[in-house]
């Protein structure tokens, strides 16, 4: 003990050893004393402001540990203490508290009984399986995916453009345009162009002849 509470303290143990009248005759008074000397006169009022603001953000035994440090500068009654207590806990371990047949006989066992509760369920969280996707939901999704990739690929091969990865490939060895597969150019600057375009042009020229007698 040192400073103000070692000042307050030392004439007071040397009246208790001298057995001066007015001394505190034990603990409890010394700590009586003690208490009215050093408290903080507003602590009261502090404390059940806090605690009636406590909500329980955690573990049930972190609440409980704040719970009770706050309280022990209270003087409400067991009762008092347990019904703000639970207005602080956790809704599900509230209601699994609801549900026991008889209601806990102090804080203290209220406490344990908490604790107790968050405790399984957490544990239950935890080996809960993890929710998947429904499987036929999955399968929608792959089978959607799949059947417009399919169709496009399908549209694009029908196309009168369409040259096949292997015909490509031969052209290019030849030295023959990827386009039109004739010599003479390259892709880039093929004259002739696609081959959707040679059929319209080949089909005009055929209309505008006249017929053989």
């Amino acid at each position: 003990m040192e400073g103000k509470a070692a000042d307050w303290a030392t004439p007071i143990i040397d009246d208790i050893t001298s057995d001066k009248p007015g001394a505190p005759k034990d603990v409890k008074e010394l700590t009586a004393r003690f208490t009215a000397a050093f408290s903080d006169p507003d602590a009261k009022r502090a404390a059940g402001r806090k605690i009636v603001a406590l909500q329980q953000t955690t573990s049930t035994a972190d609440y409980v540990t704040e719970f009770r440090n706050i309280s022990a500068d209270l003087d409400w009654n067991d009762s008092a203490l347990q019904d703000q207590f639970l207005r602080g806990v956790h809704w599900k371990v509230k209601e699994q508290i609801a549900l026991r047949d008889s209601d806990p006989s102090s804080i203290e066992e209220l406490f344990n009984v908490a604790i107790r509760i968050d405790n399984i369920r957490r544990e239950n969280d935890e080996n809960r399986p993890k929710r998947l996707q429904p499987s036929g939901q999955r399968a929608t999704t792959t089978t959607t995916t799949s059947t417009t990739s399919t169709a496009r690929r399908v549209e694009i091969e029908k196309s009168p453009n369409y040259v096949a990865p292997e015909e490509r490939d031969r052209r290019r060895a030849e030295g023959l345009c990827v386009k039109c597969g004739e010599k003479g150019h390259i892709f880039r600057n093929c004259p002739n162009g696609w081959r959707t375009k040679a059929k319209i042009e080949t089909a005009k020229v055929g209309e505008d002849q006249p017929e053989k007698e």
